[in-house]
């Protein structure tokens, strides 16, 4: 899951970085993470798709983080930023240098240098806060993309031009805050969103949806980039649940006795 490799894996826990380096059977904190203040945590992370080795992470009081040597040094990546308080990220699902995240009560920014300097480029869905974000590669978005936010009121999206943002129908998703979204690499009609009630998946762009596990509560969902029927979710109280099937069916992994 994240970058290209199927072995690798790294996931927000509650909330530092966790890192699994055999599918998931075991996990190991990641440390030394700059942060602003002493009850910083993380809130997302991001992997770039052409080169494993560099990973980002948002969160409060942590603003943008950024490491090239697959989480074992980070540094400061928040010039430009409006604050330090930040939830949704994501990477361009056409251009990894180009990169987006919702500053808390401040707005949509969006990188063209991969972190170096942040621009803000919009108010946001009707000025509610993103709290999760995911951008789909598709050739019906303005400049070949799709940005999609999950909100505390379900999911929206807006091409790259920011000229509005489209109310989804949000058919079959319950209310309540999505925490985290993902598509599938190959494929960006599919999507996964996390919320309290588990992992629900979308197969026609966020039209609709269908719950397909609550192993999970307030589900942080993330899809392996080198396998994309490999699919990850971690709940608050640390319970990680895996499927191999594109989501069709899942596992609860305990200790070495995992299922991948």
């Amino acid at each position: 899951m994240g970058g290209e490799s199927r072995d690798e894996g790294t996931l927000p826990g509650a909330r530092p970085i966790y890192r699994s380096t055999d599918n998931g059977k075991s996990w190991t904190a990641i440390e030394g993470i700059p942060k602003s203040e002493e009850r910083a945590n993380i809130t997302s992370i991001a992997i770039d798709p052409s080169d494993p080795q560099v990973m980002y992470a948002t969160g409060h009081g942590i603003g943008v983080i950024k490491s090239a040597d697959a989480g074992k040094t980070w540094e400061a990546a928040s010039s430009g930023l409006g604050g330090l308080s930040t939830e949704g990220f994501t990477i361009d699902g056409k251009d990894p240098n180009t990169l987006y995240v919702w500053v808390l009560g401040n707005g949509l920014y969006r990188s063209k240098d991969a972190a170096t300097s942040w621009q803000r480029v919009d108010d946001g869905p009707k000025k509610q806060e993103i709290r999760s974000l995911v951008s789909v590669n598709s050739p019906t978005g303005m400049g070949g993309i799709w940005l999609y936010a999950g909100l505390d009121t379900g999911v929206m999206k807006s091409p790259d031009c920011f000229c509005g943002w489209d109310k989804l129908p949000n058919e079959g998703l319950p209310e309540g805050r999505v925490y985290s979204l993902a598509v599938n690499p190959t494929n960006p009609e599919i999507l996964y969103a996390g919320l309290r009630q588990g992992v629900f998946k979308s197969t026609d762009g966020g039209q609709s949806w269908s719950p397909v596990t609550d192993l999970v509560e307030d589900a942080i969902v993330t899809v392996d980039a080198g396998n994309p029927d490999q699919a990850y979710a971690v709940g608050t109280d640390g319970t990680l649940a895996a499927s191999t099937d594109a989501g069709q069916h899942w596992t609860k992994m305990e200790d070495d006795d995992a299922e991948g």
